[in-house]
């Protein structure tokens, strides 16, 4: 209720009304680009922004954060090698006269895990690198 009487009031306020189109913004609620005039909104020039924006004026910013999701995954990639050996722990001293096959199927468990890390940390490269 309190944000509407505020917004009553800045709607109110003639210094807001008489507000020229090139000059700053009075208060947070003018500088929103849905309440300025029509003059302000027509002399900026239009800019493509977003997904429909030129290659060349991407940000750098967002394949830096590309990268760092999908490096998450290598963190998920250790915590399933870490688990992979705890699991070969529990399992040799359960029984101990399957040491050999157990230690084979964990290398083989191991060798794909360290394939999902390579083909990760390939693809964050490829975000973080692209145009």
């Amino acid at each position: 209720m309190a944000l509407l009487r505020q917004a009553v009031r800045a709607a109110q306020a003639p210094t807001l009304r008489s507000m020229a189109p090139g000059a700053p913004a009075v208060c947070r609620f003018m500088a929103s680009p849905a309440v300025q005039p029509a003059a302000a909104k027509e002399a900026s020039p239009i800019r493509s922004v977003g997904l429909g924006a030129p290659l060349a004026k991407r940000n750098a910013g967002v394949s830096v954060l590309g990268c760092a999701i999908a490096m998450v995954a290598v963190g998920g990639c250790a915590q399933g090698i870490g688990q992979l050996f705890a699991a070969l722990v529990v399992g040799m001293a359960r029984n101990p006269s399957m040491k050999e096959d157990l230690f084979t199927y964990t290398l083989i468990g191991m060798g794909f895990l360290e394939f999902l890390a390579i083909v990760v940390i390939l693809i964050a490269g490829l975000l973080l690198y692209s145009e």
